[in-house]
């Protein structure tokens, strides 16, 4: 029975060292305690990861947009999400294929080029994201949303609000965070898929104990959304910086929340 859910950030997960990292989970899954990854990333560039940390947990991919849920490891009565292949998805945002359209639709709405991850090659990714071959297939590898270049030139709040007009959502992301921004359905965010897990966690949870929820991300806006995501749940939530040296922040984060 889970009496915790532990929302994290891949990011700062990621500087810890895999081995220490996944003994960490391992130690808060003995403590009932489920660790829920979150990122912008999609589901083939967080599949390894989770194998190499040992996690068998939901997780949330693409700002939000889908919840994957393993069938083999299935924690709620009633699955989230209809069943594709090995997993439960819970969809909150749209198909990859009507987030590209709507690129170049924003595209022409504000008379500017955008430049998605599906106009780049295997090639030409792997230079810009400074990752592996593989890796750079595996971020071509959206489902539900599409990063594109922030462009220099363009008024950032025209273009949001654009795409909003569209029925779509864009997280801006300036250089000083990334390169890419995120075009997503409207109804895709970390709020909802958090609320929606919570409320299948809530859900399982014996009556005698109330369901705690956790958060370590490295973004003050992703603590907002956890945090109204919680409802009247308890709650805290941590916000660790990017440091060279912050491996040991994680970990002493996770033990300190519970």
């Amino acid at each position: 029975m889970v009496k915790t859910v532990l929302f994290s950030a891949v990011e700062p997960l990621l500087a810890v060292e895999s081995e220490r990292a996944k003994a960490a989970i391992a130690q808060l899954a003995e403590q009932e305690t489920a660790v829920i990854l979150f990122w912008d990333g999609d589901r083939a560039e967080l599949e390894p990861i989770r194998e190499r940390l040992g996690l068998t947990t939901p997780f949330v991919v693409e700002g939000g947009s889908a919840i994957f849920t393993p069938i083999e490891s299935d924690p709620f009565e009633t699955p989230l999400g209809e069943r594709d292949g090995d997993y439960f998805v819970y969809e909150l945002g749209c198909p990859y294929v009507q987030a590209r359209a709507g690129l170049r639709v924003l595209a022409n709405a504000i008379s500017h080029p955008l430049k998605g991850f599906g106009d780049f090659t295997v090639q030409q990714l792997e230079r810009s994201l400074k990752v592996s071959e593989d890796e750079a297939h595996r971020a071509k590898a959206r489902e539900f949303s599409e990063p594109f270049m922030t462009p220099k030139s363009v008024d950032l709040a025209v273009l949001k609000q654009s795409a909003a007009e569209m029925g779509f959502d864009v997280v801006i992301r300036e250089s000083e965070d990334s390169r890419f921004s995120l075009l997503r359905g409207a109804d895709a965010n970390l709020t909802a898929a958090a609320k929606a897990l919570i409320m299948a966690y809530a859900g399982q949870s014996s009556e005698d104990g109330a369901l705690w929820v956790r958060g370590i991300t490295t973004k003050q806006a992703e603590i907002d959304a956890l945090s109204t995501a919680k409802g009247t749940l308890n709650w805290t939530g941590v916000q660790l910086s990017i440091q060279p040296d912050a491996q040991e922040d994680w970990l002493e984060a996770g033990n300190n929340l519970l």
